[in-house]
């Protein structure tokens, strides 16, 4: 059988009359009165080519026909309906659902803590994947093999959803007992110290550089390192000095002999933001989760993440 040219809401009332067995119950439990029952009924053993209902003594019963369609269009119309019915809740209570997270080790230093906290109460269940923050987001975040990246710049690729989360400045990091850095830093002395550069990508600047390169200056790199974590673990057995995020440090400062500085130049700061397709803009599972990374991040802006 072709559905071109048959009425699919014909269906709704062949498993009302299979049911009910009854022409006038069908229709009472449609809202139609007998008349239109009747003639939907002979237009069904047209389409059908089959009785599907005959009278007995008894009252009308199912042909073997009709038996047969009753259990098949009953799922039939269960499935319809949840396709109609617009997109599946999502219960955290129960969901044993993984997402997937891109980011760099900065920002699941200081977000996913008290992100972690929040899931693990909500949706014990849940699971979080984080993996590498990689240049091009736009094709795993649009096939769903990425649910959120996290990070600073992202492009503008068609269909890309972006949420800021929350501000972060820069400051300056050494060694407490650095034998350079005494009272304070001018920037002569921060020019001849020797500096770890932390770059994600693998390049050789940062907005420090940049903004010293405005001036005229340039300072020396003496290590490049891919991770935040890692920085200031160097800094803190060495003379090297380190510019970096600020909630970077408080969190790691109380296991390290750190000592914390403004830069003696302005550094701007950043914004990190959330980043989704539009793909997945109403899946209620995805925006759960975007709803706890950005109660979390409030959390952060707060001051209520670090001990």
């Amino acid at each position: 059988m072709q559905l071109q040219g048959v009425d699919l809401n014909l269906l709704v009332v062949l498993e009302a009359l299979l049911g009910e067995r009854s022409v006038t119950r069908a229709g009472a439990r449609l809202g139609l009165t007998a008349s239109a029952t009747s003639h939907a009924l002979a237009r069904l053993r047209a389409t059908f080519g089959d009785e599907l209902l005959v009278r007995t003594r008894g009252g009308m019963v199912p042909t073997v026909r009709g038996e047969q369609l009753l259990a098949p269009l009953r799922l039939a119309l269960r499935d319809v309906g949840t396709l109609l019915s617009g997109p599946l809740r999502f219960d955290p209570k129960t969901s044993r659902r993984e997402f997937v997270l891109a980011s760099t080790d900065y920002i699941e230093a200081v977000l996913l803590p008290p992100l972690l906290a929040r899931v693990s109460a909500a949706a014990p269940g849940v699971q979080l994947r984080v993996r590498p923050l990689e240049p091009d987001v736009a094709g795993p975040l649009e096939s769903g093999a990425l649910t959120v990246a996290l990070g600073v710049v992202f492009d503008d690729s068609p269909g890309l959803q972006q949420q800021a989360l929350f501000s972060e400045e820069m400051v300056l990091v050494c060694r407490k007992g650095h034998p350079e850095v005494r009272r304070g830093l001018d920037l002569a002395t921060y020019l001849r110290l020797r500096h770890v550069l932390v770059s994600v990508r693998g390049g050789s600047q940062s907005v420090v550089d940049e903004r010293l390169a405005e001036l005229g200056h340039a300072r020396q790199i003496a290590l490049v390192v891919p991770h935040f974590l890692a920085a200031p673990l160097i800094v803190a057995s060495s003379d090297l000095v380190l510019t970096t995020p600020a909630r970077l440090v408080r969190r790691l400062g109380p296991g390290l002999a750190l000592r914390t500085l403004a830069p003696p130049l302005a550094v701007p700061g950043f914004t990190v933001r959330q980043v989704w397709h539009e793909r997945h803009q109403d899946d209620p599972g995805h925006l759960w989760l975007r709803q706890q990374i950005f109660a979390a991040a409030k959390t952060i802006s707060s001051g209520k993440d670090v001990p």
